[in-house]
């Protein structure tokens, strides 16, 4: 934006206002107008059973009781991702426990302008968002795959559960899931750009009131 600041002067205050608000509100134009997160990703604080789900709900109900189920075990780190990769206690190798229920909780207090799920299988698996199914993985083969969850998200607690199994019969056992929701949300204006901002729509009043006297 090129301004004539020559004609912003103290003997001529109308434009002097209009040059000051036309250069703040210029300046607030080229703020970026989102940001990006990681809503929430598999780790240890992920909650996992490989046994008895107990009552119904542990894919749909935020406050289900999964105090039985153990912490997950992290098997690596998910290149690419903040995500570990995790299954439940037995382990990555483990011949009883080929198939895990996992549950992840996070709370929003605005809703993103959009929201992406990661996630990746070794082998086969479901994923619900606040007990509404996103994916459904059963090609037989470990794989990553994505899903757009925005409009499932809800203000407040947000569940993310999974079923993951591993077809150790055709491809030995080698089990491994993980998941991660990226975000975007609008920015909300710094305490400096709100005051420019009112500075200039001040100036602007001003030039308009002046030009109808």
């Amino acid at each position: 934006m090129k301004l004539n600041f020559a004609r912003c002067t103290f003997a001529h205050s109308m434009k002097t206002m209009g040059c000051v608000a036309a250069l703040f509100l210029g300046l607030l134009g080229v703020a970026p107008s989102s940001s990006a997160t990681v809503l929430t990703a598999t780790d240890a604080s992920w909650k996992v059973t490989a046994g008895d789900l107990g009552p119904s709900g542990w894919n749909g109900n935020a406050i289900f009781n999964d105090s039985g189920w153990a912490s997950a075990t992290e098997l690596s780190p998910w290149p690419g991702y903040v995500a570990k990769v995790i299954w439940s206690g037995g382990g990555q190798f483990s011949q009883s426990e080929t198939q895990i229920w996992a549950r992840g909780i996070f709370n929003l207090s605005a809703l993103p302008l959009s929201a992406v799920l990661n996630n990746g299988f070794d082998d086969d698996g479901d994923i619900y968002v606040n007990g509404n199914l996103v994916v459904s993985d059963h090609n037989g083969f470990a794989n990553n795959s994505f899903a757009d969850i925005t409009s499932h998200l809800v203000i407040g607690d947000n569940l993310i559960a999974f079923t993951a199994i591993d077809n150790y019969l055709q491809w030995g056992y080698n089990h491994g899931a993980a998941v991660q929701v990226d975000a975007t949300f609008a920015q909300v204006p710094e305490p400096m750009s709100l005051a420019l901002l009112g500075l200039g729509l001040a100036g602007l009043a001003f030039v308009r009131r002046r030009a109808k006297i």
